[in-house]
């Protein structure tokens, strides 16, 4: 093989290599922030849910002996009372909705996806950096497995309602930042 067209090649594997490696740590990153940001209202709901039902148990045993005319006035513990467990059963049914345990469940499998192939990456580069002799035809032949793996990837990622514009932009400077001279 001529010594030119093979060093261009391993110029633009390099290239390649870095723009892949940039784009699955940004897929990593995204999915990572949105399991962040998803985390506390999973958590959330799930502490007003199992406090209302052990709350209204225990109100249920409580008040359960007393005769109906002494429970029937309406006073403000009622209300208020009304007020949390009317908001614990439309979270709760939110939760459902929004499937925010099945997401967070396919987010962490995407997140551990795509940092198995970062790491892959990472390693495929050291190992370009380590020998610049490398052999051309083997390391293409890895690299196009990788390139596989990001497009298997990057179809299981889904729209997110937590994935906004803003977030996107905040995970890219972020990478940006810790990736300094290997963005292209």
């Amino acid at each position: 093989m001529d010594e030119t067209v093979e060093e261009y090649q391993k110029e633009l594997l390099w290239r390649t290599a870095a723009e892949t490696f940039y784009r699955v740590a940004y897929a990593e990153g995204l999915i990572t922030s949105v399991i962040r940001a998803w985390r506390p209202i999973d958590s959330f709901i799930k502490s007003m849910v199992t406090f209302t039902t052990i709350a209204s148990v225990m109100l249920g045993w409580a008040v359960w002996g007393i005769p109906i005319e002494e429970a029937a006035g309406p006073d403000m513990g009622k209300i208020i009372w009304l007020a949390v467990a009317g908001t614990a059963a439309f979270l709760s049914l939110l939760h459902v909705i929004l499937k925010i345990s099945d997401r967070m469940e396919y987010l962490s499998h995407n997140v551990q996806y795509f940092k198995s192939l970062r790491l892959n990456l990472e390693r495929f580069i050291y190992e370009m950096e380590i020998d610049p002799d490398f052999p051309l035809e083997h390391f293409k032949s890895t690299f196009e497995l990788y390139r596989e793996w990001l497009l298997v990837g990057s179809q299981m990622l889904k729209d997110d309602l937590l994935l906004t514009r803003r977030r996107r932009l905040k995970v890219q400077r972020k990478l940006n930042q810790q990736m300094g001279d290997m963005i292209l």
